[in-house]
Formats: structure tokens, sequence, C-alpha cells
């Protein structure tokens, strides 16, 4: 429904009105609405009806009308008067939000035009996705709620997101709304695993790959060596062969029907990546790597703090997954990764929904097999597995598998060392 200035001012009254008539939707309206969905008089009833319901009091006509005065006492009966019902509370409540969002939006989109520094319009651009996020308003599941919506919802199998090393679908039961983390310090492989999980992803979802230290080009160029299997160097140096050249032949109609899309993010800010959500429609999006994302703070474990937490409301505000590669601490033994290991902020363990760490298995030798670590993990165990890493060609696999990368095998154990983190 288009919200006007009128609608607006017929449901301000008619939310005050059911609230005076019906006090079993006073708490209703008091945590569902606040002072900024109101104007003029109206703001002045509320403000009335909340101090009284903040000093537990009881809220009905006689009391607020002897709370503001002589002066209201007409408006008040007039408020009950155009309220027949309190039935339909909850439509006037959002038209009332709704239209108080528009005008809260249109003055801040004003401030963002007279902005003179870009760092001022970041911080307008983020208050105006706050905005629209709105996030007040929450959901609450009573237990009869809950029961139905469990058994309407798990009678049909769930479908979770897969993933291109098959053995991560029995672990891992993610999906859009979620914030995953993939840790490794530099030069494992981070990357390449990103590519080959947006290359699979990007199959039935919409996919943004920001990258925060690489051109697209580059990108491509890795994507290209893992999808068509020429090795880098040859790309790289340009001498593609004939038969080279057929392959990629082969492959361009599968290419380009993949809905991935790589963005050149250098000194996009969490509120930048939000704005290029909304404006291409992803589903997915790979951050590639969340400490180089612009933002807001002093000094680097406020930032990287504030990032992962904008990140986390991302994912949960527009329903999209979120996988942000991390670097990790640097550390001289073989141990596994532990999530503490997560650079400059202690709140990306927090946040994020699942962890892995990518890391190699033997650090003197750094063209040797990784591992890869499920170290929390909401709603599933935390298992490890062994990835051989093919360098020339970009793509991981399970070892045996190289040929067929998504052939289902079973994860190893955890080791069973001083240094694991599950002991």
């Amino acid at each position: 429904m288009h919200v006007t200035s009128e609608n607006w001012l017929e449901a301000q009254y008619a939310v005050l009105g059911a609230a005076l008539i019906d006090e079993r939707v006073v708490p209703k309206v008091m945590s569902e609405t606040t002072e900024t969905d109101y104007t003029g008089p109206c703001k002045n009833v509320y403000l009335a009806m909340r101090n009284l319901f903040l000093g537990n009091k009881t809220v009905d006509v006689i009391s607020v009308s002897s709370a503001m005065g002589e002066n209201y006492r007409s408006f008040l009966a007039q408020l009950m008067d155009i309220t027949p019902t309190a039935a339909n509370v909850e439509h006037y409540i959002a038209l009332c939000k709704e239209r108080a969002r528009v005008l809260e939006l249109r003055s801040v989109a004003q401030d963002i035009v007279q902005s003179d520094n870009i760092d001022t319009a970041r911080t307008l651009i983020e208050k105006a996705n706050s905005i629209l996020a709105d996030n007040q308003r929450s959901n609450i599941a009573d237990m009869a709620g809950a029961m139905r919506s469990f058994m309407e919802t798990k009678t049909t199998e769930a479908k979770y997101l897969t993933w291109p090393i098959d053995v991560l679908n029995k672990y891992l039961f993610a999906r859009q709304g979620k914030f995953i983390i993939l840790g490794a310090e530099p030069s494992v492989g981070k990357t390449a695993f990103a590519l080959q999980c947006a290359w699979h992803w990007a199959k039935d979802y919409k996919v943004g790959f920001f990258s925060l230290e690489t051109s697209p080009e580059e990108l491509f160029d890795r994507l290209m060596a893992y999808v068509v299997g020429i090795p880098m160097r040859k790309i790289k140096k340009g001498k593609l062969a004939k038969s080279d050249w057929d392959r990629v032949a082969v492959a361009s109609q599968q290419v380009v029907a993949r809905s991935l899309e790589l963005i050149p993010a250098s000194g996009y800010s969490t509120a930048d990546i939000r704005a290029k959500i909304l404006e291409r429609g992803y589903q997915m999006v790979i951050v590639d790597y969340l400490q180089l994302v612009s933002s807001r703070g002093n000094g680097r474990y406020e930032q990287v703090t504030n990032i992962s937490i904008d990140l986390h409301n991302v994912a949960q505000g527009l329903n999209v997954m979120v996988f942000a590669l991390s670097q990790l601490s640097r550390s001289d033994d073989n141990r596994t990764p532990k999530n503490s290991d997560l650079r400059e902020s202690g709140q990306l363990e927090q946040d994020a929904d699942v962890i892995m760490m990518l890391h190699l298995e033997d650090k003197s030798k750094p063209a040797g097999n990784r591992k890869l670590t499920i170290t929390k993990n909401k709603v599933g165990e935390c298992r490890q597995t062994e990835l051989v890493f093919d360098g020339k060609c970009q793509g991981f696999a399970r070892p045996g598998t190289e040929k067929q990368p998504e052939m289902v095998q079973e994860f190893l154990p955890l080791p069973d060392d001083k240094n694991n983190p599950f002991q």
C-alpha cells in the first residue's frame, strides 16, 4: 500500500485509539512503535501513554486524560470515536512505521546530497541501511506457533547450501542468512578455495565476489585455470595452444551461464557491500578478505569488530549468505589453528555461524597437502579433512579424487593432540 501523509495520520489515530479502547493492545503499541512514528498531538499522546506504561500504571482514557490535562480531552475522545475496534491495530502499526521510515530516509537522502566528503556519506548510508533493516520488530514464537511451524516444515527433506568438496555437505547445514568465515594464513589458497565455491554456488544462486585486493581480471584467470584445467603459467604468459583454446570454447557457454559477478572492492565499507547487494540482487556474497574492509573505529581491533558485526547484520538483515575470508595470525608450528587465531578481533569468533580453517599439513612443504578444519559449527559437528591443492590449475579436491572433486569422502577425525581446540 502506498502510504500518504493523510493515511499516515489516520493510522496514528487508529493505533492510539485502539490502545485507549482496549488496554490489552497497549504493550504491543509500546513495544512496536516509538515516538518517531507519530507527529503533532499524536506524539504527545504516545509519550503520555509511554510514561504511564513505564511507571507500571493503568493506561486508559481516564489516566491519559488526567496526565495530559483538559486541553486534550476532546482529542482523546475523537481518537476513540474514529476507532471502532482494536482488531486491526497491527495493520495500522505497520502503516505508521512505514511512513515514518520513508520520511526519515528522505531526510538522510538530503543529507547525503549535501555531504562534502566520502566518510560523511558512508556514515549516512549506514544510517539509511539501518532504517531499511527495521530491526526493532521481532517475530516472537510461542510454543504453539513453534510446534505448528515444526510440523509444517519438517515433513519434507530440508535443502541446504552445497559445497564443491562434497564431504562438507555431511556436516555443514548452511543457508541464506548465515555468516561463514574461512580463515587461513597468506598463500595457503583461501582465494582459490573461495573461487571454487563461488563457481559451484553460481549454478543455482546469484553470487557476488567482493575482492578487496585482487582485480577481476586476475580472479577470472584463476577461475578459468580451475574450470578449464589450463595451467596458470600458460594463462599468465598468454601462451595458450590451439588445444587450450578448443577447451575454452567448449567451456565458454557454461562459464557465461553462471550467475557470478566479480566486484573490485578496494576501499569498500560494509555499507558499500550492502548497497551493492541490494542493487545487484545477490543471494550469496564472498568477501576477500574482511580485514581489508573499510570501517569506522579507533584502532584495528575496534574496526575489525565493527566489520564482523556489520557483515553478520548484512547476512541476517538481507537474508544472504556471507562467506568472508579472514587472515590468521602467523604461527611457526603445524598445529591446527584455533578460532582465537582469527586476526585482530575476537568478535569474529562470536558472530560467525561457521568457521573453517584452511592450513598446510606441513609448513615446511608449501606445495604439500592442506587440511580443512571446521572449528565452529553452530548446528553441526566440528571435523577435519585433508585436501590436495593443484596450484597449477587452482583447484582443491580430496586425496585420490583429483579428477572427481565432488566424490563423497569421509572426514577424518580431528587430530588427537594437545593443540586440538576440541579436546
